[in-house]
């Protein structure tokens, strides 16, 4: 055996690694197949597919739907339907990417309050992420960690405190001397401020699910917000009084590996991937399975990963920099 033999062998048995696969091409069922997706989306009836043709990265599926001509034109790297047409006349188009501000807007104010929202408005955000917790006495309000200690200048958990010992604390001064006063926002205080100007994001953290739908449903939110809940028993109980209230966003767990988990425990409208399990090949099965997209930045925050990830042209993009975030998306016509 050479010695060239002997060391990569050696080599390869001490630093084991993954070869990575380019990206396959999509095959002309997984195109139909998310024609199909698409027009179960639009309630638009059955498609039979006549044909489909590939030129390049854009591929044109036609068929039938009913008795009309149908067109759907397709980004091949992202098994995106772009833009479809119907009798020749345009009848669907992507709407683009949606912009999320990460606990309202965390670069200029402090996170979860009231000038957060108020900023991630003004700076042109489409959803607004907020993380919500129960107080002792049963109050829904904004707040990130199970304690007050980093965010306020109190100390305690939330749900040990009352909602008027929390509304007493300076929420502010820890982020910069200008938002001193700046207080702990209730969930209603907080809807009222984004209402008619931007959609809320719901992280569940802990709560009565009971409180926060009726509170969604006296806002006529309910079936039009996205939910997050890292705990899907808390989820799960969740959705057991409003089945229909909510479009989903459970994380994927493992990667593409993960993705049948979630899609089985769940079947939700979106999925939701952190940077640590971000890859385009994932991004664009989720697309593939007929589900939207939703991409967390944070971890990785920079312009670089936001083109990264806007390359796979996802359904709703999360950053702590939506500042710079918004003019890339809509240099390249993807926000609206």
């Amino acid at each position: 055996m050479s010695r060239s033999v002997i060391f990569l062998t050696l080599f390869f048995t001490f630093f084991p690694f993954t070869i990575v696969e380019p990206q396959r091409p999509l095959t002309p069922a997984q195109t139909i197949h998310l024609v199909e997706h698409k027009l179960a989306d639009l309630r638009a009836g059955t498609f039979r597919a006549r044909s489909v043709t590939f030129e390049g990265d854009q591929c044109v599926v036609s068929g039938v739907q009913s008795v009309h001509a149908v067109q759907a034109f397709i980004d091949a790297r992202t098994a995106r339907v772009l833009r479809m047409k119907r009798d020749n006349v345009d009848f669907y188009a992507w709407e683009g990417i949606k912009v999320v501000g990460h606990r309202g807007n965390i670069k200029f104010t402090p996170e979860n309050t009231l000038p957060a929202i108020a900023k991630a408005i003004e700076l042109g955000c489409d959803l607004i992420e907020i993380d919500i917790r129960e107080t002792s006495d049963g109050e829904l309000i904004l707040m990130h960690d199970e304690t007050v200690d980093r965010t306020t200048d109190g100390a305690g958990k939330v749900a040990e405190l009352r909602l008027a010992d929390i509304a007493k604390m300076d929420a502010g001064s820890w982020y910069a001397p200008e938002f001193a006063g700046v207080r702990v926002p209730t969930l209603r205080e907080a809807l009222a401020a984004m209402r008619g100007r931007a959609l809320p994001d719901l992280d569940f953290k802990a709560g009565t699910p009971g409180k926060l739908i009726d509170i969604l449903r006296e806002e006529n939110l309910l079936g039009r917000v996205t939910l997050y809940c890292g705990d899907w028993d808390l989820l799960r109980a969740t959705l057991e009084l409003a089945p229909d209230g909510f479009m989903l966003r459970p994380t994927v767990p493992g990667g593409e590996t993960g993705l049948p988990i979630v899609l089985h425990a769940f079947d939700p409208q979106i999925v939701n991937i952190n940077w640590e399990e971000f890859s385009e090949d994932l991004v664009r099965a989720v697309h593939l399975a007929g589900k939207k997209s939703f991409l967390n930045a944070m971890q990785q925050d920079t312009e670089y990963i936001m083109q990264l990830m806007m390359n796979t042209m996802p359904d709703y993009l999360q950053s702590d920099h939506v500042d710079l975030l918004l003019p890339m998306t809509r240099e390249r016509g993807w926000h609206r």
